[in-house]
Formats: structure tokens, sequence, C-alpha cells
């Protein structure tokens, strides 16, 4: 296995999830470069140990890393891949942290390949509805589950060491996984979240009048609190998600809607029977899912 100690990452994007990686390398003994397209981002960066290094010329940071992690929204992932592909270090990895990872993983094979740079597609499990390098944090990523995609492209040596640096981070767990597969769980697991909360919060806040409003206010507590909470990311970044995994989120949409209709229908029907019966089966589901997730945190602390 190769020894990360003497290698140099780049991490390009210093928003929340790229300088909470930076905060959460510190102590891992390699050199950590990044780069931000405003200099004022570079330099809180640099002031506050994100990072050891920074250029004004993104192509100095580039030619200088053995592994480079692009922390950017799903866009500007594929077309920063093409427009610099010519410059990063031959030889090197190049990973990402997009939540979409078809569009990304098959523009950075193609593109890169042919300078001899690796392209190996990443999603750690992690975030909060906050952005900025200021609300980064170096905890974001523990405990979280991290999915490494590989295709019949992907150069064996190039996953390992992919693999390897995710577990410089206190992590519960990397699992390989094909870029197809890894969007269609997305779209149940994360995504679908996002649109149920943004549902909840309009049917509940997008008020007729300032009365309804203020009753309205009065009467979301915690448990609003809590399940609107995504809501407050940032739409234009959740536009470009939905947009490029558009028909695995419609998929998941669509058993979503199944199953909430058949819980309106228990209501409407007065089959409380039933409802009482859905709503074990999600007590039942979600109480065994939280056990896995304790138990993995517990077998993360004793390591």
């Amino acid at each position: 296995m190769t020894s990360l100690a003497d290698k140099k990452v780049a991490i390009i994007g210093l928003g929340l999830l790229g300088a909470s990686l930076g905060l959460a390398l510190q102590k891992s003994g390699i050199r950590r470069l990044g780069w931000a397209r405003k200099s004022e981002t570079r330099s809180w960066c640099l002031e506050h140990n994100v990072i050891d290094e920074t250029a004004e010329n993104v192509t100095d940071v580039l030619r200088d890393a053995d592994i480079t992690v692009l922390c950017l929204p799903i866009p500007a992932i594929s077309q920063f891949i093409v427009e610099h592909a010519s410059e990063f270090k031959t030889g090197s990895i190049v990973t990402d942290i997009g939540s979409d990872k078809g569009v990304i993983v098959d523009a950075g094979e193609k593109a890169l390949k042919p300078y001899g740079v690796y392209f190996i597609g990443s999603h750690p499990m992690a975030g909060t509805e906050k952005s900025g390098c200021q609300a980064a944090f170096a905890e974001l990523y523990d405990n979280a589950e991290i999915f490494v995609t590989y295709t019949p492209e992907s150069d064996p040596a190039a996953l390992d060491t992919i693999e390897q640096f995710w577990h410089l981070l206190k992590i519960a767990r990397v699992k390989r996984i094909s870029p197809e597969v890894h969007d269609d769980l997305v779209a149940h697991t994360s995504h679908i979240s996002h649109l149920l909360a943004l549902a909840l919060t309009l049917s509940v806040l997008d008020c007729n009048s300032q009365e309804e409003e203020a009753l309205r206010y009065n009467g979301c507590a915690t448990g609003f609190r809590d399940t609107s909470r995504i809501v407050s990311s940032s739409p234009v970044m959740w536009r470009e998600i939905i947009e490029n995994n558009q028909s695995a989120v419609v998929a998941a949409a669509r058993k979503c809607e199944h199953i909430y209709h058949e819980i309106v229908s228990s209501i409407e029907e007065g089959d409380f029977d039933r409802f009482e019966m859905l709503f074990g089966r999600g007590k039942f589901l979600r109480d065994k899912w939280m056990d896995y997730k304790k138990a993995q945190r517990d077998q993360l602390e004793q390591k």
C-alpha cells in the first residue's frame, strides 16, 4: 500500500466541505494545498490553518498535487476538469465530493485519461445547511460513510489510494459502488429528504395573510424546526443536484408519493388500525437504522 505521508493533497474549493476537509486533515501529516477563486477566502483559510499553502494561479496548485479533491458545485466540477485537464500533475489522482456521480465520473475519466491522470469519484455523506469556509469544522466528516465509485476504466491502484486517503479521516466506512447505483441510492437517502422538507415548509409557512402567518409561526416548534432544517440549504446548489440526477429523483419521489397517499387514505377512510400499523413500521425501521449508526460510532471510538 502506498504511503500518503509524503504526498501533497490539493483542495479546490474552500467552502464548507472543502474547508472542513482541510481542518480534518490537520494531523494527517500530509501537505495541504488549497485554492479558491476569491483571494480573501484563500487568505482566511491560511490564517486559520485550513490549508498549508496556496497560490493565486490554480495551475500552480494542480501541478504540485499528488491528489486533488474538487469541492465545487456539481456543474463546476465537470467544467473545472475539462478546462484544466492538461494542468494536473501527470500520474496524479483527481477525486471530488459531489453528490451526483454519473455526470462527474464520465467527464473526469474522458478528460483526464489522455493526460495520464486518474479520476476516481467520491461522495462523503456529510454536510449541513450552512455554507462558506467560516462555517467549516473539523468534525464534519466524523462517522460519515463515504462512497468511492468504480468503473471499468478505474485504475486499481488509484482506487486503493483514494480509499486510503479517506481513511485518514475519522470516518465509519469507505464503500466502493458504481456511479449508477450511487445515484439511485442518494436519490432515495438524501435528495428525496430535501424535496419532502421543501414541501412541508411551503405547505406550513406559505400563508395567505399576516395573521395566519403569525399563528403558524407561533405553532411551529422543535418538530417542524428539525424536519425543515435542510430547506435552509442553497436553492441554487439543490437545483444543480436534482437537475443532474433527475430520473433517479423522480423514481424515488414517485415511490414516496405512493406511500404518502396510502397514509392519507388510511386517515381519510378512518382506518386507524392501518395508520397505526404504518406508523409502527416506520418507527421500527428508523429505530433499527439508529441502532446501526450507534454501533458504527461505538466501533469507531474503540479504534
